[in-house]
């Protein structure tokens, strides 16, 4: 479902692959991802299954409103799912507040612990992207977008027993972009190891529904995006050529973890929990549009969050 800088390995045997793919990422980081060439505008029908208003640029409802709107997957038909009926009391007592908050000392301190604070610390006391491309008087980010790249692509065959911890499959090498042009703020693979592309600061756009002709890049800088490293298969009963097979779990404990760390420093620059959204959701009613996060696990993520703010309190 996903377009990625990577090598396609469906058709090789194990050994030519790993060859491949060790070259490949001593030469990706001199990739430029920008597009070499005119894409057609994409062009919406409606605002979205979740009802987006240009003039508030916001979804409909309260964040939690939004939230259960917009944190839903693919159901086993490979369709839209309906609206979550009820969030884990992690997330449900946050989202749009600012109960639990941590402070930006606590958290420098913490991210200093784990050696992150060059990379998230050094930027706590700015805020974060504003719409409108970083128009002072548009509102701030709100939504906490969450990816999978959908890759790679093991086809029919069986992802590899250290799928999550080999360094083979967990180079983050595989989405650096020399020329600036990664897809997301900030990649995770599933040793929880981080890319940091852009910092939440600069606007940026991933979805087809923010980058819709009708918006005229008013909701640029209105979303912050982060990719989870998840490697795809083909699926009986889902035609040929599909990828809708995911490892089990889909998602590690590590992901889950650094997804919370990355959800705590946004809302804290932010001043308040952002509302989470899943790709899915938000480019739902687009064609071609995207499936991830595939399986995500919403408790799982909840359960990282409390325990992160245990930690920092």
């Amino acid at each position: 479902m996903r377009d990625r800088v990577k090598p396609n390995c469906n058709l090789l045997v194990a050994g030519v692959c790993a060859a491949l793919s060790l070259s490949f990422a001593k030469a990706v980081f001199a990739t430029e991802c920008k597009p070499r060439h005119f894409r057609a505008p994409y062009f919406v029908k409606s605002m979205g299954v979740c009802d987006f208003d240009l003039e508030t640029l916001s979804f409909a409802g309260t964040p939690m409103q939004q939230a259960k709107c917009l944190m839903r997957g693919m159901d086993a038909s490979r369709n839209l799912g309906p609206p979550v009926e009820s969030l884990p009391s992690g997330l449900a007592r946050r989202i749009g507040k600012i109960t639990d908050l941590p402070s930006r000392e606590a958290l420098t301190a913490y991210l200093s612990r784990q050696d992150l604070e060059v990379e998230f610390g050094a930027h706590l006391w700015e805020s974060l992207s504003r719409a409108r491309n970083n128009d002072p008087d548009a509102p701030m980010a709100r939504y906490f977008v969450i990816h999978d790249t959908s890759g790679p692509n093991y086809g029919r065959r069986a992802f590899p027993d250290n799928i999550d911890t080999g360094r083979l499959y967990e180079n983050l090498a595989y989405y650096a972009c020399s020329d600036g042009w990664g897809r997301a703020h900030v990649f995770i693979n599933r040793t929880g190891e981080m890319l940091l592309a852009h910092d939440y600061s600069i606007p940026w756009r991933e979805t087809k529904f923010e980058q819709a002709a009708e918006f005229g890049g008013a909701l640029q800088g209105l979303f912050l995006h982060t990719e989870m490293v998840q490697p795809r298969g083909t699926s009986p009963g889902h035609g040929v050529r599909n990828d809708a097979r995911t490892p089990d779990p889909a998602f590690t404990t590590a992901q889950y973890d650094r997804l919370a760390l990355l959800y705590t420093i946004a809302s804290v620059r932010r001043g308040d929990w952002l509302v989470p959204a899943f790709h899915a959701a938000i480019d739902a009613d687009i064609p071609n549009g995207h499936d991830d996060p595939l399986n995500f696990d919403i408790n799982s993520f909840a359960n990282s969050l409390d325990q992160l703010l245990s930690k920092l309190e």
